[in-house]
């Protein structure tokens, strides 16, 4: 486990949630099945993310708090995570759990599951059972982003998001992240799916294998020639995505802007941390209602 995610050994342990984004996300075809075969590049905020908080006492649901607390309604994937560990081990006590919220709710930045993930890994830190087991099958049980969120590291998922390879990401590589705060539907991503109208898999589609970046300009090619199949049914959702988008493009030393997921959240790309701080700050300062934040990617 790397030192990231290191239990801090207290009163109380606390694990990361970083935020999750698709620097690419490409949609390949729709399967037979009715899934979308999908091939994207995520990496992870190292800066930016939810908190969860584990304490002594019998299991509960799950508090929280946080700026964005009020988004979540009755449910968040956190007591689902439990409840999945405890069909998993008879009597397990998960204790008192607290998710502060800092990410936007339902906004293409992977928030629930990082959360997910968040509490399998601080679960199973709980019990030496645990340590040692792949919680992989539990993930997917909870989401098909919450594996890759289980390691939280740069990487290319393809087919649903069961296929994982891990990727090497240069190190000085960051990203403002930019969220219109907008009104999001419930059932999002299948409405942008909807839009999009993905046509059948190609029976031909050949496999690729995973991109080997050598510098930051590596890798904003890479990102800019591939982008985000869900970009244009998702602008037709959230039209606000157009500003937020031209904004961060018009960013000192921003070197590529696109959508996140199926948003609304989109990044722009930069090459030196200053350079992704300045950019915050200026983009707070001309949208003061949005969600704004800098971080670099892991």
């Amino acid at each position: 486990m790397s030192a990231r995610f290191r239990i801090v050994e207290c009163m109380s342990k606390l694990e990361f949630a970083p935020a999750k984004i698709n620097l690419t996300l490409e949609v390949l075809g729709r399967r037979s099945d009715g899934y979308h075969e999908l091939r994207s590049l995520v990496a992870f905020a190292a800066d930016v993310g939810d908190r969860l908080t584990r304490e002594a006492g019998p299991t509960s649901k799950t508090e929280i708090t946080g700026p964005f607390a009020a988004g979540l309604g009755d449910a968040n994937l956190v007591d689902e995570a439990v409840a999945a560990i405890s069909r998993l081990v008879p009597n397990f006590v998960a204790g008192r759990l607290t998710l502060e919220k800092n990410l936007p709710v339902a906004s293409g930045i992977g928030g629930g599951s990082a959360d997910a993930a968040a509490a399998l890994r601080l679960l199973s830190a709980s019990r030496s059972d645990l340590v040692s087991r792949d919680l992989t099958d539990i993930a997917r049980t909870l989401g098909a982003d919450v594996p890759v969120c289980l390691k939280s590291q740069s990487a290319v998922m393809t087919g649903t998001g069961e296929n994982i390879a891990d990727i090497v990401l240069p190190a000085e590589l960051y990203a403002v992240l930019a969220n219109p705060l907008v009104e999001v539907p419930a059932k999002k991503t299948a409405e942008v799916f909807r839009l999009l109208n993905a046509g059948p898999l190609p029976a031909d589609l050949a496999p690729e294998n995973p991109p080997m970046f050598s510098s930051i300009g590596d890798v904003i090619r890479y990102a800019a020639l591939r982008g985000n199949s869900l970009e244009a049914p998702a602008r037709r959702l959230f039209p606000e995505i157009i500003n937020v988008l031209s904004e961060l493009a018009k960013l000192p030393r921003s070197r590529v802007a696109q959508l996140s997921g199926a948003g609304p959240t989109c990044f722009a790309l930069f090459e030196s941390e200053s350079a992704a701080q300045t950019g915050a700050r200026m983009l707070k300062t001309r949208q003061p209602n949005w969600w704004v934040a800098a971080s670099r990617l892991t």
